[in-house]
Order: C-alpha cells, then structure tokens, then sequence
C-alpha cells in the first residue's frame, strides 16, 4: 500500500470518527464536536496533500504511476500536466473529492461555532458522502505503481491537449460540488425540519446553475472548434446526460408560488433529481456504462456510483415517510396568464428532462439484456424535445407580456405564431427544416417581447436587479434557440474537394487559394510497448481565402499521433453572417508523409482533400450563453452581499 492510498484510508476513518462523534452529540456537547471538527479538517486536509501530490508527479513525470503514463509524457507543456491530472478515470474521481472536501472544509469553519441540530446533520451526510468518494477513489486508485518505471509517459489525447481542458472539468465540477450541499442541506432541512441555511442553499443554486451553464457553454464551444465536425452539439450520450443537472436546476428557479411557500416537497424534489442526475453523469463517464466519445473504458466505478445514488435514494424516501406533505401538489391561479405561464414552463422543464433522461438509460437499461451496445437516435431526441421547447418559449412569452393581456388574447397571439410558423413550414422556408420553421415565428415573437420588457427595466436597473437579471436569462435563452434553429438547419456544406498544392478552387461562393505544404518532423515522445517514440508529427497547408471581397489567411493542419492516429484541426473563419469552418483530410500521400515525417524523413505530400462549410449565426449561440450567464450572476451578487453581510 502506498503512502498517498493510507492518506486516503485514514480520511475515510477519521470522517467515520466523525459521523461517530456527530451522530452521539448534541449542539451543546462542545468537547464531542470539537474533536469531531478537528477530525474532519484533518481528513479534508490528507485528501488536499493527496491530490496535490498526484498533480506533482504529473508535473515531475513520475512514471512510475500507472495514472501518469496513462495520461501524461515528458515533452507535454507544464500546463497540460496540470490539468492531465484530472483527465483520467481515477484522477478524475480524486479531483471531485477534492473540491468537496475544499468547500467541506470553508463550511465546516464558517459554521463551527453556530451549532444546531441541522448543521451536525448536515455534517454527517457530508462525511457519508466523502467517505463514499473515498472508498470509490481507492476502487481504482490513481496511485496505483508499476513495478518498474517506465521510459516515458503513454501521452495525452490530443484532443484533450486544449485550453478547454484546463477550465472545463473544473467549472463542470465545482457545478456538482455545490449541487452536492443543496442537496445535503435538503436532506438536513427535511430529517430535523428546521430551514437554518435558506440564503445559503439559495446561493448555492444560483452559482450551482452559473457554473452547469458556462459547462455546457464551454464544452460546446470546445467541441466546436477542437474536435473537427462543425457541430457543438451531437445529442453524445454524455452530453445529454450532463444536461440533466442544468434542466433540473432551471426548473427549480422556475417554481410556483405554492412550491416556494412548502406546501409540497416538490422544491426538495428536484433538487434530488438535480443531485441524482449529476451523479448519473458521473457514473456514466467514469463507469464507461455508455458508448460515447467523453466516456472512460469500462470500470467498476460506475456500479459503486449508482449504488452510492441507490442509497441517497433511499434516504430520501426515508425522510419523505416522515414528514407528511406531497411530492406534489398543484396550485394555479387559472385566471392569471402568469401563473400558468409558469405552471407550463416548468412542466416543460420537466417532461425535457424526462424524455432526455429516457434517451440516455434507455440503451443502458437494453444494454443488461443485449449483448451489442445500443444508442438513442438524434431524430429521438429532435422529435420529442421539440413540443417542449415550443411549450417553455410560449410560457417565457407569458411570463414577460403585459398582465393587461387577457388569456383568450395570449392564445391567439400564440397560435398565430404557430400558424405563420405552419405556413413557413410548407414553403420551406427561411430554412429546409420543417419543425425550425415552425418554431421560428414563435422565438421572434419571445425576442421581441422579453427584448421590450427587459429594454424598459434596463434604466431602472437598480431598483429591478433580479428582474432584469431573470429578462436576460430569458432573452439568453431565446438566443440559444434562434442560433441552434438557424445554424443547425442552413449549414451549406462542399463535398470532399480533391486537388494540389498551389491551386485554386471555388466553392459555396469563396475563392480559395491553396499555397505549398510545410512538413514537420516528428516532435515530443511517448513510450509504448517497450519503446519510445515521437509523439507527432504535422503537415500545414497555407490558405488565403476570398470572401465577397473580404480576405482572410490562415492554415490547415493535419497531425498523426503515434497513440491516436490521424487528428485534424480545423480552422475556423468568425464573420458577420456566420463562420466558415474548413479543414483538411489526408490523402494516402499527406499519410505517407506524416509516417515519414514521425521518423525525421521529410517527403512533401502532391495532393490533398478540403472540405468547406458555412455555418450561419452561429454565434447566436455563443452571445445567448454569455447573456444567460450574466443573468445569473445579477442575483448571485446580490445574494452574496445578502450572506455575507448577514449577521
């Protein structure tokens, strides 16, 4: 056993000490708590020494453990090393555990003197959950050695080998961290019935949100522009999978009145969903339990993590017996628009998650009885999420349109955008698709609505902060929706164009001249087998590119890695009407002499493939994100002030 696994070990039992100590005392026992604290801040503090010192082995290419040679080789940059630590199954897990420990620790000393009885019940489940952590970190430790060390490392994916990398899993999972304590403090509210941390549990949604929205921004945004196929959005099974946790969240800031006055447990029921959701996330990715591009090879991992959720579960129901309310219990006023616009919109909310949720179990579930892995169409998802997605825009309509309007008048206003939406349809137009068409009339419609309101509120924004914090993420939305209904369904594509070096070609109206490829040997090492060799090695063909009159110079590569094969990069042109997204395939000669090349034989490829398309408003997309997130963070600041000037 290693030094850095007996850390580990003796966290989970100075946690277990604690739960111990916890579950015996009472707010007024001081000495009992005070060896508690102590006991938990010192296995915060040997989970923090652990992961620290796995990212220095990263650092200091200590090859000798397994995690490192998987994920890492002595010629990566000291930044891609960094965050190389959280790229790997066990990294990964260890990483989570360690910021839930951070926040455990900064909530432990903020409250240690302000004892109660929700606090040490929130206490407890938190050690529960670490020890959990712990215990499924340690399954596949990430310390795990090799006898003998190894030359160099493996190497890291390239397509990991990104910026992205560096500040998307830490924002995804920081977003779960703080998932985490509403939930726990959920679960504390409902065992002792006591509301102690109300502002806090409200704060941590909020940021909880935040950080779920700039994910799955950022990973958009990464897939977009690093992994080659024009898109930031493949219904992959992971990625819907992490969409759960935002829908639910979005849902639980789309409550009624009757939800936030606890007339039903319906606000504790999706923060659990919320909480169950994240970690249905995680098991998939770290378990490999689905076939997907963001997920692990298959583990263990994933069955110890539904379990863990298997017994969260159950504690809940548990609690649920005990206190004698609904899950649910519907309350509208039928003859306020607003009341049934946000009736619907988070009943939309929730029949996206459920059809959402379906399409990523689905194959898991079929997978236990077929033996060939399964996945859920893109027409599944496109399908059935598009009657909601109509349902949650008409519902923001209603939320933001004049309370004078009476609801016969709402109605009609909507389904008249419906019927100009039906008549688009037919012609086929602005777009080819049937159900973009549809829905266009109805977005407009929202966009010009929230726009109004939100342009009135703006010069009162003092008085109106969470007003005009919720118009933007209503208008961000609205902005999503028209980027993704417009870019996904006008996207003009050339087919694969053969040619040469020091041509030109003409296509989808752009004049494209190609000037001579650079040849470059191979570069960084890798170990595989019992050998090392280069890591890469790349071939750059110049381009100048004509559009209406506008130049633009850039360069495509292609890279052939000794681990991955061939990756390309595509280069990506940002203008007015939308991107132009280009890149080059090999050829057999571009192949020849990338192979050459790995071996510092220079030969320069006679022919290659380009492929262009047009994407058009793409950045709508991009600009909704960035106003949903300010949305967000308009309240978030003001409720921060609120906490932390709070006596």
């Amino acid at each position: 056993m290693e030094t850095e696994e007996l850390f580990l070990i003796v966290a989970c039992f100075l946690f277990f000490f604690d739960f111990i100590l916890l579950s015996k005392a009472k707010p007024r026992e001081r000495k009992k708590l005070e060896q508690g604290f102590y006991a938990s801040i010192m296995a915060c503090g040997l989970i923090v020494v652990s992961y620290f010192i796995l990212a220095q082995a990263f650092i200091k290419d200590d090859f000798i453990l397994r995690e490192v040679y998987n994920y890492s080789s002595s010629s990566l940059p000291t930044l891609y090393k960094i965050y190389a630590a959280w790229a790997g199954m066990s990294g990964s897990m260890l990483f989570l555990t360690f910021l839930t420990a951070v926040v455990y620790f900064a909530y432990r000393f903020r409250t240690y003197e302000r004892r109660s009885g929700f606090r040490i019940t929130a206490y407890k489940i938190l050690d529960f959950i670490l020890i959990s952590f712990l215990l499924i970190t340690l399954m596949n430790s990430p310390f795990e050695r090799f006898p003998g060390k190894p030359m160099d490392g493996a190497g890291l994916n390239p397509l990991l080998q990104t910026f992205w990398m560096f500040i998307h899993p830490p924002i995804v999972f920081l977003g779960y961290v703080f998932i985490i304590f509403t939930f726990v403090f959920t679960l504390a509210s409902m065992s002792t019935q006591k509301k102690e941390e109300s502002g806090m549990l409200n704060l941590f949604l909020q940021v909880a949100w935040l950080l779920t929205t700039l994910g799955l921004g950022i990973g958009g945004l990464w897939s977009y522009e690093v992994l080659g196929w024009g898109g930031y959005w493949a219904w992959d099974p992971i990625e819907t999978a992490s969409l759960l946790p935002w829908l639910a969240l979005t849902t639980w800031f789309h409550l009624g009145p009757s939800a936030r006055r606890g007339k039903s447990l319906f606000k504790e029921l999706v923060i659990f969903i919320s909480f169950s959701m994240t970690f249905l996330t995680t098991a998939l990715t770290r378990g490999g339990l689905l076939v997907s591009i963001h997920a692990f090879g298959t583990s263990p991992v994933g069955i110890a993590i539904l379990f863990f959720i298997l017994c969260m579960v159950a504690y809940f129901f548990h609690l649920r017996r005990k206190i004698k309310k609904p899950l649910y219990k519907p309350e509208v006023n039928k003859s306020s628009l607003f009341s049934i616009s946000l009736f619907t919109g988070y009943w939309s909310l929730i029949l996206l998650l459920i059809i959402c949720f379906w399409g990523v179990a689905f194959p898991l579930v079929a997978g236990v009885f077929l033996q060939a892995p399964l996945s859920t169409s893109l027409e599944y998802f496109n399908k059935w999420s598009f009657p909601f997605v109509l349902s949650f825009v008409a519902a923001l309509i209603g939320c933001n349109i004049s309370t004078n309007l009476d609801l016969r008048k709402f109605a009609t206003l909507i389904l008249s955008a419906l019927g100009a939406g039906l008549a688009l349809a037919l012609i086929r137009q602005p777009t080819p698709n049937f159900m973009a068409n549809l829905g266009l009339p109805l977005l407009i419609l929202a966009l010009v609505v929230i726009g109004y309101k939100l342009a009135r509120l703006l010069p009162k924004i003092k008085k109106s902060f969470p007003l005009v914090g919720r118009g933007l993420i209503h208008l961000g939305v609205i902005v999503i929706l028209l980027g993704v209904f417009i870019s996904s369904t006008t996207v003009q594509a050339s087919s694969n164009i053969s040619t040469n070096p020091n041509s030109v070609i003409e296509t989808l109206g752009l004049r494209i001249k190609l000037l001579n490829f650079t040849v470059y040997p191979g570069a960084g090492n890798v170990h595989l087998g019992d050998r090392c060799y280069h890591e890469y090695s790349a071939v750059k063909m110049d381009v100048e590119i004509n559009d209406g009159g506008n130049n633009y110079h850039t360069s495509l590569w292609v890279y052939l890695y000794t681990s991955s094969g061939i990756v390309r990069n595509p280069s990506i042109i940002h203008t007015w009407r939308g991107d132009l997204y280009i890149h080059m395939d090999h050829t057999a000669s571009i192949y020849e002499s990338l192979v050459f090349a790995i071996n510092d034989e220079m030969i320069t490829p006679i022919d290659l493939v380009i492929n262009v398309k047009i994407i058009p408003f793409v950045y709508l997309v991009w600009v909704g994100i960035v106003l949903l997130s300010l949305g967000i963070i308009l309240p978030l600041i003001k409720g921060f002030k609120r906490l932390t000037t709070k006596k």
